[in-house]
């Protein structure tokens, strides 16, 4: 069976795998550092997985200014997140969203003069906004077609005085309450049991275990997330 890479389900920063997060509309965010190209497993998945394509293409996105008084920094940032939240307002395939207590709030345009701004680590007269910016998955979506329209929306940033936007992590995926995948999977594992049973026969009986563990997914493709439950089968005797 082909291996399926393993990334964490996490908030927007990269955690040890399979740590997840419950984020706006029960959102998860699965970080992933190598979406292009060269899966590489970290924990092999169970013979029996349920595919399916993401809900968002997600990505950190950075606003910088460095103009000399503060006061001119911090008014030509605001302006220019004025104009990304108008302009995302008015796309229906773009979206931005601020992180509070690891979940995703949407970011709206009357939010930008109560945003704490950030200091950049190397320089102290230099500002800093950090937004999240997200697309919806479509069903003839690549990575590339997706991730260019974030590209595009960040590229085409109406920007004030001396303030720069650059994307600035590494891009991510979403799956909108993936606990509603559960039943799915499991009828899926019941069925490859029956199976596997008709296989050896009426002389034996298949025990499966681990029905109680927790959903989890693993990128499985560029744009597309492999889900199971963790489970054992055991082909044992009847006595």
């Amino acid at each position: 069976m082909k291996m399926l890479v393993a990334i964490a389900a996490a908030a927007l920063l990269a955690t040890p795998a399979f740590a997840q997060d419950q984020t706006e509309l029960n959102e998860i965010v699965v970080t992933g550092t190598r979406m292009q190209r060269d899966y590489q497993p970290a924990v092999a998945p169970p013979a029996v997985t349920v595919t399916r394509r993401a809900d968002n293409l997600i990505v950190t996105i950075q606003v910088v200014n460095d103009t000399r008084e503060a006061a001119g920094r911090r008014a030509e940032l605001i302006q220019t997140l004025r104009s990304m939240a108008r302009a995302a307002g008015s796309q229906p395939d773009i979206a931005l969203s601020i992180v509070e207590d690891g979940q995703l709030v949407a970011f709206t345009e009357d939010m930008v003069s109560t945003l704490t701004l950030g200091v950049d680590d190397d320089r102290s007269d230099t500002s800093t906004a950090t937004l999240i910016v997200k697309t919806p998955i479509r069903a003839d979506d690549t990575l590339d077609s997706a991730s260019g329209r974030i590209e595009r929306f960040v590229e085409s940033a109406d920007t004030s005085g001396r303030s720069l936007v650059e994307i600035y992590g590494s891009w991510q995926l979403s799956i909108v309450n993936p606990m509603q995948y559960r039943p799915v999977v499991l009828q899926a594992i019941s069925e490859d049991a029956r199976r596997t049973a008709a296989i050896f026969g009426d002389g034996y009986a298949v025990d499966v275990g681990g029905m109680s563990n927790t959903l989890t997914w693993v990128q499985s493709g560029p744009l597309e997330l492999a889900m199971f439950v963790p489970y054992d089968m055991r082909i044992t005797p009847k006595p």
